[in-house]
């Protein structure tokens, strides 16, 4: 059974005196019991996590502590845990000659103006209440996310990812390879990359966007600033851009086999009078806007709400 470790904000000697003595104590929690363990943590430090199946949550709170709770997996080597200066760190590890360990559920609460880094294999990812930037990463695991200012990145193979901001300007990176990603009410700039799985936005004001995909579907809601330059490619996916308020923007779209449909008014063109490929290049409102689109297979549509 581990120990709860209740302490006032100490400075950065004490911090160290604290993660010597958590090491000496060897392992933070004994496999299959409950984790319970609180430390002292820099307020704009950085907390690092690992877990390889179960799930990791993360809330951003007032205090200048983390707060782990949870519960070890059965068939798991250790909990590494420690707090040292601007450093938080998280380790599950497993047995090196054994898979047969259970899922491990982590549970913690860190200043809210921590980075945050997680990485796992197929344990779900939540993280909520921060601040500060975030790079969560996945194999088979969902990741879901509350953004803010700070620059947040995404990745994952096989699991979704879903992100939901406060209209705050910043940086959302996301890249999937079959899972799906839904963004909503984000602004500033998004980059995006999958092979399979559809990409959706709906945002607030974006200055610069860029998406690619293979095969899944590309979607986008959202205003322009008056210099934004929204840029979107896919192989075989269909790409659907839905424009909210007054649009002032050049506009470059083309597809090699697909249906373009234009509802500012312009029709597109043959590009070849042997070929099927078919573009479509106007300019709509004064501002200096640039959009791109580009698929070989896919349909385009491009409208105005």
């Amino acid at each position: 059974m581990t120990t709860r470790t209740h302490a006032p904000f100490p400075g950065r000697g004490t911090q160290w005196f604290a993660a010597l003595a958590l090491a000496a104590a060897g392992p933070a929690a004994v496999a299959g019991t409950p984790i319970d363990e609180l430390a002292p943590a820099d307020p704009a430090g950085q907390v690092e996590v690992s877990n390889t199946a179960g799930s990791v949550v993360v809330t951003g709170w007032a205090r200048n502590e983390v707060e782990m709770t949870g519960e070890l997996g059965e068939g798991t080597e250790r909990l590494e845990f420690s707090s040292v200066g601007k450093l938080t760190r998280v380790k599950v590890v497993l047995p090196s000659r054994s898979s047969r360990a259970e899922d491990t559920d982590l549970v913690l609460k860190v200043p809210a103006g921590s980075s945050v880094a997680v990485n796992t294999v197929s344990a779900d990812i939540r993280v909520q209440g921060l601040r500060g930037s975030q790079r969560l990463q996945s194999v088979s695991g969902e990741l879901q996310t509350e953004s803010a200012a700070e620059d947040v990145e995404c990745k994952t193979v096989s699991g979704d990812v879903n992100v939901t901001g406060g209209g705050q300007r910043g940086l959302l990176t996301v890249t999937t390879v079959s899972g799906d990603a839904t963004v909503s009410r984000v602004a500033g700039e998004v980059n995006g990359n999958t092979v399979s799985g559809n990409f959706t936005i709906a945002m607030g004001d974006t200055s610069r966007s860029r998406l690619r995909s293979t095969s899944g579907d590309l979607g986008f809601r959202g205003r322009l600033t008056s210099d934004a330059r929204l840029d979107f490619e896919s192989i075989s996916g269909n790409v659907r851009l839905d424009l909210e308020g007054p649009v002032g923007a050049e506009f470059d779209v083309s597809s090699f086999n697909g249906d373009i449909r234009n509802c500012f008014g312009p029709k597109p063109v043959r590009t070849s009078e042997y070929a099927p490929g078919s573009e479509l290049r106007f300019r709509e409102g004064q501002g200096s806007a640039r959009v791109r689109v580009k698929t070989l297979n896919g349909d385009i549509g491009v409208c105005n709400k």
